[in-house]
């Protein structure tokens, strides 16, 4: 878990307040995971629809590691195409560049969203609304299916019972 510095937190959270509603207009809604005004009741309650309305299976997926696998250069062209400020662009990079110290050695990654960052949550939603729009268009439309998702994700630890992120 990278810890970003205070000045860092504050920065990444003034950021994250000017781009989210710009990808909030966006996103899927079937997307409930990390988003405002969304919350795991609700995307209970949309599964509890859809298994009303007679879709009877469930397929529960846990993303292991999402955020460290995340690839910089495809979440920089997501965001590129809908954020054009140089500046924001550039600290974004910077930020998802920013090292992580293992003993006296820095390490510099090319993929992964540091958790413990005010604007990772962000970048994983932006990153995963591909997947969204995907299956929507696919499993809602092609040849008459009705495979409905509804994508939820928390940041706690894994527990012994259930799923971190569950996908439907």
């Amino acid at each position: 878990m990278g810890v970003p510095t205070v000045k860092d937190r504050v920065v990444q959270t003034a950021t994250r307040m000017v781009i989210e509603p710009i990808f909030e207009a966006d996103f899927q809604d079937c997307s409930y995971g990390f988003r405002p005004k969304r919350s795991a009741v609700q995307a209970s309650l949309e599964i509890y629809k859809w298994l009303n309305y007679g879709l009877v299976n469930v397929l529960d997926i846990d993303l292991k590691r999402y955020f460290d696998s995340i690839p910089h250069d495809k979440l920089m062209k997501l965001i590129t195409m809908r954020i054009s400020d140089r500046y924001i662009i550039k600290l974004i990079k910077a930020w998802l560049r920013s090292g992580v110290l293992t003993g006296e050695e820095t390490m510099i990654k090319v993929k992964g969203s540091p958790q413990g960052s005010p604007l990772s949550p962000l970048l994983s939603n932006i990153y995963l609304n591909v997947l969204d729009k995907v299956w929507t268009k696919r499993m809602t439309d092609r040849y008459g299916w009705n495979a409905q998702l509804v994508r939820y994700a928390d940041d706690r630890a894994p527990r012994m019972h259930g799923r971190r992120a569950g996908i439907m």
